[in-house]
């Protein structure tokens, strides 16, 4: 019940964040996810990882082997215990197994990152993982591209891309479910998943779950909103149908059942009354008295608005639920205190 608890309250104060944006309140930028464009186009692996750089030194930890460059072994080391403690937790949060040792490699230049790595990495990726090399391969500081996300954070990210990928090989994990999963374990569904959920709904709306089950979208701004959905309903899963509901998800997946039978066995709902429900905490559009509102601020400052209302319903809905258990426990104690009385009476007249 904590864990739901605080799951809601957090869902709530990102909605609450993002109308201070809209309403002018400053709020710290958060960094793009790591893999959102590494996972486009994962790349053929080879079958070997790749030898680490002889001046390099490596950290070796419980699941673990970092490797960096000798100057930066302070935050080689950093990284090998945040891993060696965040990767069994992410593994049992996920309901997944570990596997084999992951080796990350930390780069001190963009040059490094580069030649490490198998295939071609995006210019503005900051990390990316794969899953059958079990390898991670992340820029140091110094190399990043402008972010202010932690370094622990983007690791976990991709502690998370590897642990689905070994949970569903040899099949492709779907990308809302790579991403989604990625984002809210490594916490970076924040404000600025809100503030793109905002504009999507103004410009076009939510993405059928099947769409995004077939792949992402082409279309930058389109791609944008399907990581950010996805981030929201993994969310919403977790918050609504609890955090066994995600591991079955995640189960019934890997072992190559349907999206459809997966949400059924999740949620106890099939995907058509799943996504209905989960739309129905969004708002698709404008109130007509609002047409005039072009500009991008405009349509931020509706979108973000509309999201807040969202956000206060399913408080509300939540706040509902636990009256009913409390009724419900209140019922049973009542039963329970009649049977009770009930033997006491029936053992007085036997006496």
């Amino acid at each position: 019940m904590r864990h739901l608890l605080h799951a809601v309250t957090a869902r709530v104060a990102t909605l609450m964040l993002a109308a201070g944006l809209v309403l002018g309140v400053g709020a710290p930028s958060s960094g793009v996810a790591a893999e959102w464009v590494a996972s486009a186009a994962a790349p053929e692996e080879p079958p070997e990882i790749p030898a680490v750089p002889v001046d390099w030194e490596t950290a070796h930890g419980p699941f673990v082997r970092v490797h960096g460059a000798s100057h930066q072994y302070a935050t080689v080391l950093r990284l090998a215990r945040h891993a060696s403690e965040s990767l069994p937790r992410l593994a049992l949060e996920l309901g997944v197994p570990i596997g084999d040792t992951v080796h990350i490699y930390v780069s001190p230049s963009d040059k490094h990152f580069r030649s490490l790595q198998p295939g071609r990495a995006p210019t503005w990726a900051d990390a990316t993982a794969y899953p059958g090399l079990g390898a991670i391969f992340m820029r140091g500081p110094g190399a990043r591209p402008a972010t202010d996300e932690p370094l622990e954070q983007v690791l976990d990210h991709e502690l998370v891309h590897v642990l689905l990928g070994r949970a569903f090989a040899p099949a492709r994990v779907p990308d809302w479910v790579q991403e989604g999963v990625a984002q809210v374990a490594a916490h970076q569904n924040g404000p600025h998943t809100t503030q793109t959920l905002a504009r999507g709904m103004a410009l076009g709306g939510p993405i059928a779950l099947e769409s995004l089950t077939r792949g992402f979208p082409a279309d930058p701004a389109r791609a944008q909103l399907a990581y950010a959905q996805s981030a929201d309903f993994i969310e919403w899963i977790r918050v609504t149908h609890g955090a066994d509901a995600l591991q079955v998800l995640i189960a019934e997946l890997a072992a190559g059942r349907s999206v459809d039978g997966a949400l059924y066995r999740a949620t106890g709902q099939f995907l058509p009354d799943v996504e209905a429900a989960y739309r129905a905490t969004l708002s698709s559009g404008i109130p007509l008295g609002l047409s005039w509102a072009t500009s991008t601020d405009a349509v931020f400052a509706v979108g973000g608005i509309l999201l807040l209302i969202g956000g206060v319903a399913r408080r509300r809905q939540f706040h509902r639920r636990l009256a009913e258990m409390e009724a419900e426990e209140a019922l049973v104690d009542e039963l329970i205190a009649a049977m009770r009385a009930d033997r006491e009476a029936s053992a007085r007249l036997s006496a």
